[in-house]
């Protein structure tokens, strides 16, 4: 049995019972820093030590700060992206005669908009940098994958905000679509991101994200030479491989390895 986060334990209540009595098959993962925040964190950590044969995280970060407060086995399981779907357009769309498209997806409800840095960040940003902001809101209209891949070929340059991420997920397609990341140091970010070769980092402040969005509006060729570094970047987190981490984690659990 696989769940993706302690608190799905505290919402099936009552099934408690049974779910202790089950958790030698019962694997639990850390999908980001915001789930084992505050007041989360200590009754988090003892649900995952009390609870769990195993616990999986999303990113290094993950496991190198809760890895040693766990009793338990700690894999490292990071998310993929299928890179045979979401892949660059056949030709590079001509960007002179337009302003700079700058996307960002994802939910404004979900622990908040301030936490994703959407209007406090990457609004006044795009506006100083005489940009074209381009977002794919949760709320506002569900989008299937297909819908997704025009969203990110559409774009120039693709964003992230936010206070904390287990991914986020976005990013990897945007990177599997050519796209240069620009993107605060969260989730697996730091694992995917070469900082100046493939996207850049940035502090959480709209003038840092204008000044890098105006190096990309101000350099094209620089801006699709990072394009295809994300792109070159991206095939190690194709799903074909990070999938068999999750193989190797659940063998390891069926025949009681670890």
């Amino acid at each position: 049995m696989l769940l993706y986060y302690w608190l799905q334990i505290e919402r099936l209540a009552p099934l408690r019972a049974e779910l202790l009595r089950l958790r030698d098959r019962l694997v639990i993962g850390i999908c980001s820093h915001y789930e084992l925040s505050g007041d989360w964190r200590t009754p988090g950590l003892a649900t995952l030590n009390e609870f769990a044969r195993a616990v999986f995280a999303n990113n290094r970060l993950l496991l190198e700060e809760f890895g040693p407060q766990l009793g338990k086995p700690i894999y490292y399981t990071p998310n993929g992206v299928d890179t045979r779907f979401f892949q660059p357009p056949v030709e590079t769309p001509t960007t002179s005669a337009r302003p700079q498209r700058v996307g960002w997806a994802g939910s404004l409800t979900n622990h908040g908009s301030e936490h994703r840095g959407v209007h406090e960040v990457i609004v006044p940003a795009v506006e100083a940098a005489g940009a074209e902001l381009r977002l794919a809101v949760r709320e506002e209209k569900w989008r299937d994958r297909h819908e997704m891949l025009e969203f990110y070929r559409s774009l120039d340059v693709y964003v992230c905000a936010s206070r904390s991420e287990g991914t986020p997920n976005p990013c990897l397609e945007a990177a599997a679509c050519g796209l240069p990341v620009i993107t605060t140091r969260v989730g697996n970010m730091p694992e995917l991101i070469r900082d100046g070769e493939n996207g850049y980092f940035i502090g959480r402040s709209f003038d840092d994200l204008a000044e890098k969005l105006g190096r990309l509006r101000d350099n094209p060729e620089l801006r699709v030479r990072m394009g295809r570094a994300a792109r070159a970047s991206i095939e190690d987190w194709d799903w074909r491989r990070q999938a068999t981490r999750y193989a190797a984690m659940l063998r390891d659990v069926v025949a009681g390895e670890r």
